[in-house]
């Protein structure tokens, strides 16, 4: 028999060192500080919980699985399932059907109307844990990659978004209102209750430029330039609707002037969404060819959206968006 709850210290120390390679541990292990910033979490209110959320299925001192889920839009009351994982020889014996299940009924106990998740297309046994769950498909995820030469990146320089009407700058805490708008206008009208991210999300987006229109002193594009290795770099882009026809020009100026190539070869990645017809267009264009497919997930806890009285959140609660 086992049991759900949250982390500890020690386990955070033994998260740390089992699964060196996940993100969220690695990120616990290099700051030390952040291990009590998730403990923290764990009696913050929903709604001001900045760090990943943790959940443990442990039988004694064992940990059997666990859960990650963060918030990816407040004024949407949105979280995002970023990882369920059980220990492979306890599999298919229910505890990851528990997990999900229990973070599903605790944070939609106060308040959280939509949980989203990106699985694998190819994981079938994750498609079924999470159908089982009541999750639905609203849309698919690729991510398109091409292995670039640096050695003949000067034919790139001709298609480029320098020298013309356009400013490129790093992001900045003032732009997040624009951002969370030019997300929204990206996204089709009956997927935006779920889908739609909030300028929280973009304030955790480090290494992120924008792109304004001189002449309307307007935020028109997006760019997020993660570095995985010195071989391989991953981008996330976003234009307004009525710029999608400078994708190719935009990807142009990251590639030359924001992309650090220290060997001849490297491999771009981006991911795009199929809702974002005119990027994945530009990519296959180009010559970027899809390298993985997610499913992107949704559950809604409709009861909660009949339910809702309070405007704001008391102690320990979300805060309830506007109807």
């Amino acid at each position: 028999m086992f049991k759900i709850r949250t982390p500890n210290i020690n386990d955070l120390q033994k998260l740390s060192e089992l699964f060196k390679d996940n993100p969220v541990f690695a990120q616990i292990n290099k700051y030390p500080i952040n291990r009590f910033g998730c403990i923290l979490q764990n009696i913050l209110p929903y709604n001001l919980r900045s760090l990943p959320s943790i959940h443990l299925a442990v039988d004694g001192n064992n940990i059997l699985g666990y859960v990650i889920l963060k918030s990816i839009s407040k004024p949407n009351n949105s979280w995002q399932i970023d990882e369920v994982f059980v220990l492979d020889e306890i599999r298919n014996k229910g505890v990851g059907e528990e997990l999900l299940r229990y973070v599903l009924s605790v944070y939609g106990g106060y308040g959280i109307e939509h949980f989203l998740a990106e699985v694998n297309a190819q994981n079938t046994p994750a498609l079924s844990l999470f159908h089982q769950c009541g999750f639905r498909r609203y849309a698919k995820v690729y991510f398109y990659e091409k292995e670039i030469d640096s050695t003949v990146i000067d034919t790139f320089q001709g298609i480029s978004l320098h020298g013309r009407d356009f400013i490129l700058r790093p992001q900045t805490i003032n732009d997040l209102p624009e951002l969370e708008k030019l997300e929204v206008s990206s996204v089709p009208p009956d997927l935006r209750p779920a889908l739609g991210k909030s300028k929280e999300y973009f304030k955790q987006k480090k290494d992120s430029i924008v792109v304004i229109d001189k002449t309307r002193n307007l935020i028109i594009g997006w760019a997020k330039i993660e570095k995985i290795s010195d071989e391989n770099y991953l981008i996330e882009l976003l234009a307004n609707p009525g710029w999608t026809y400078l994708y190719e020009q935009f990807l142009n100026t990251i590639i030359c002037d924001y992309i650090t190539f220290p060997t001849n070869k490297f491999k771009v990645t981006v991911k795009s969404v199929d809702y974002l017809t005119e990027l994945s267009d530009t990519l296959k264009n180009r010559g970027f060819l899809p390298v993985e497919i997610k499913e992107l997930l949704v559950r809604t806890v409709w009861q909660k959206i009949k339910e809702r009285k309070a405007k704001t959140a008391k102690l320990g609660n979300p805060s309830i968006a506007p109807t």
